[in-house]
């Protein structure tokens, strides 16, 4: 295949060429190397992934939304080579897992600036 777009949306593969339309299980088949990432997704995690061959460009952009405070975000990645879009694919899971450590540090820290960092206004004075 020369001409072809390759993206997930909605909890699945899909595959567009010049003439035919593959989803789901028809693209894992064609592409065995990508991996099914509807079990990433949930109610605070969103994920949209694409791959446009004829311009040979990539993206990865994934979505977090915080349960407490409803703060959104965002990973953003793109690419230029079709072996390292397949590569990140396949460690995105762990990528996920890290930047939710993250964001909740991020929301502990603003939340309770000092004494996430165990000072207090005793350190202050």
């Amino acid at each position: 295949m020369k001409n072809f777009t390759l993206e997930f949306t909605n909890h699945e593969w899909n595959l567009y060429t010049e003439k035919d339309t593959y989803t789901g299980a028809e693209v894992l088949k064609l592409f065995p190397d990508l991996k099914d990432l509807s079990y990433l997704e949930d109610e605070y995690t969103s994920i949209v992934a694409s791959w446009d061959n004829s311009e040979k460009v990539g993206y990865i952009d994934v979505e977090i939304t915080t349960p407490k405070t409803e703060n959104t975000y965002t990973m953003n990645e793109k690419y230029h080579e079709f072996g390292t879009f397949i590569k990140d694919l396949k460690d995105l899971e762990n990528e996920i897992e890290i930047e939710k450590l993250n964001i909740t540090a991020w929301e502990y820290e603003k939340a309770d600036p000092y004494g996430s960092r165990g000072l207090s206004i005793r350190d202050f004075i």
